[in-house]
């Protein structure tokens, strides 16, 4: 059986809903970014799946009537090219901060002296640390996190964060996601970086019953902020006294949004971080 390798260019904010699309109907997702305002996007398909093909098809041409999106290619792959193993040649080792590397599964690497590796398999799941946001947070991360520390994770896509999070020393972190896939596939990288008896994953959001009675010394959310809006008001009552609140995933264009909802909720915002044309917001209680 032949397969097609499905691209398209697709603004930073149109990313979560043609990824959709890609885990729904196609087989495998990556997302490249690129210099500017665009990320790459590929899925696969076996030259049979008709209906499949027509569905992502039909969602790019709905997407496309309101945003700028490219066109959809599809090439098809030569018998000696493998989907499972394709989109893997678009991640290469990553530098973060001061200390933190993340590093694919499938990549050799001799950790350096001072290294906190994160090794992970993106799977389905949106999160490698390419994208300017998963960078910001991790640069706050390391900065924040201490020996011990309560991480909350919301939105955790593959895990990234909160193995970071664990690597760099936190006692204990909750992961949730509302897509049930990225659990699993976050799941499977708490196991198999050795960190799973430190963290609770489960699907949904917050409040719920995994944050129940639990106060957390950083609570990270890298979504939208649209995400952002619908999550602020839970956070004061999660966070310590001098917790902190990591929010991200938001465009330039959409910060006021999400600036807002972070002082309707009652938290004090602290720093503004822009990487290219997104935007981290750090915050949390301020002085009593």
């Amino acid at each position: 059986m032949s397969w097609h390798e499905l691209s398209i260019n697709v603004p930073f904010e149109y990313v979560e809903p043609v990824s959709y699309l890609f885990e729904r109907y196609g087989y495998g997702l990556s997302v490249e970014t690129r210099p500017g305002e665009f990320a790459v996007l590929r899925s696969y398909l076996p030259s049979l799946s008709r209906q499949r093909l027509a569905h992502i098809e039909v969602g790019i041409k709905l997407a496309s009537s309101v945003a700028d999106l490219g066109e959809l290619q599809i090439r098809p792959l030569d018998d000696n090219e493998d989907w499972r193993d394709n989109w893997k040649q678009h991640f290469t080792l990553l530098r973060v901060g001061n200390n933190l590397v993340i590093k694919p599964s499938w990549i050799d690497y001799e950790t350096q002296p001072g290294d906190v590796l994160v090794e992970l398999d993106p799977g389905l799941a949106f999160g490698t640390g390419y994208h300017p946001t998963t960078y910001s947070c991790l640069e706050a991360l390391e900065e924040l996190v201490r020996p011990g520390s309560n991480v909350l994770d919301v939105g955790t896509g593959s895990g990234i964060l909160t193995i970071a999070a664990a690597k760099l020393g936190a006692g204990h972190i909750t992961a949730v996601d509302i897509d049930g896939h990225a659990v699993r596939a976050a799941q499977r990288n708490f196991r198999r970086t050795g960190i799973a008896e430190r963290v609770n994953a489960q699907s949904g959001s917050i409040p719920s019953a995994a944050t129940r009675g639990v106060n957390y010394d950083i609570a990270v959310a890298n979504i939208s902020a649209r995400g952002i809006s619908i999550v602020s008001p839970a956070i004061p009552d999660l966070l310590t006294r001098d917790g902190v609140f990591i929010a991200s995933g938001i465009i330039v264009d959409q910060h006021d949004e999400a600036v807002s909802a972070i002082n309707d909720a009652g938290l004090v915002i602290s720093e503004i971080r822009q990487k290219e044309d997104w935007v981290t917001i750090l915050s949390g209680h301020g002085q009593s």
